[in-house]
């Protein structure tokens, strides 16, 4: 559907979608006197997005360390779950008059701060800190997996939970799409086509974590079996599949979606170092918001 025009034309293949899990440092979790079985995570981490928190505050209190690796991909998290953000689908901008855009703000300043490493993510020292146990758990779409893997590769403790706050969120997925004018329309259809194709999808996410956008893969026993030995062996297929059909929100995202949510980010970012406290980073945003 996000792929399809106002006159019903599908004018992009879906290659991938980005259901997310919650990864997690099962060594860090057990110092600091929580579960650590996936499905007992699973189960601590099951519930609104308070209960994220309580339990990322009950990781602080008792290891003096931030739990999560940062605010703003707790605020990307949050507004994923949102069937409208910053614009309507008639174009209108809701963005600064958006309850619950203020709501993901305010919560994410007073909540995921205090219990966040980083206010972004991939900077040097976001991709250095996997390895180092600075944080001990991040918001995990399938394609977050290779990032983790490739940066701590010698890190033993890595897991996966079949769970994300609030129910399910997707954050990612890409397309492919052919120009009208292009030479070899014809052909360049079903090249599209074959690409992302449910076998050509499973095989992709063995290889790279990019997780199928086609539901016809989800009963492919090369995705329903796949482990990822990384993650203690964990069943990434079938995890994935589980964090699929638990999204049930499809956030309209217009041509300026990214250009407000790049600026709430930079607000989140401006309390998360001190430069502006909560009331007037918000405001500063809705400022900017006037500007675009």
């Amino acid at each position: 559907a996000a792929a399809t025009d106002a006159e019903g034309r599908l004018v992009g293949f879906g290659t991938d979608i980005g259901p997310q899990g919650v990864c997690y440092r099962a060594d860090l979790f057990e110092a600091a006197g929580l579960p650590t079985d996936r499905a007992e995570v699973a189960t601590l981490l099951e519930g609104d997005w308070n209960n994220f928190f309580d339990v990322a505050d009950q990781y602080t209190a008792a290891t003096g360390k931030p739990f999560i690796d940062s605010a703003n991909s707790v605020l990307q998290g949050i507004v994923n779950q949102l069937e409208t953000a910053y614009e309507e689908p008639d174009g209108t901008i809701v963005a600064t008059e958006n309850a619950d855009i203020e709501d993901a703000y305010n919560t994410v300043v007073e909540r995921a701060v205090p219990i966040s490493a980083y206010a972004g993510q991939w900077s040097d020292d976001w991709f250095a800190s996997m390895a180092n146990g600075e944080f001990a758990a991040m918001l995990c779409p399938g394609w977050m997996h290779g990032v983790i893997s490739g940066n701590a590769p010698e890190v033993e403790g890595w897991d996966i939970a079949d769970v994300f706050p609030g129910g399910g969120g997707n954050w990612g997925g890409s397309y492919l799409t052919v120009p009208a004018n292009g030479e070899n329309v014809e052909e360049a259809l079903k090249l599209a086509d074959w690409l992302t194709a449910p076998e050509q999808q499973v095989k992709a996410f063995a290889n790279a974590g990019t997780f199928p956008s086609q539901a016809d893969a989800y009963e492919d026993e090369d995705l329903t079996g796949f482990t990822n030995e990384y993650f203690n062996d964990a069943p990434t297929g079938e995890i994935g599949i589980a964090r699929a059909e638990a999204v049930t929100v499809a956030t309209f995202k217009g041509p300026k979606f990214f250009q407000f949510h790049d600026a709430l980010q930079n607000a989140v970012t401006r309390v998360f170092d001190g430069v502006e406290d909560q009331k007037t980073s918000w405001n500063t945003w809705v400022t900017e918001v006037g500007a675009f």
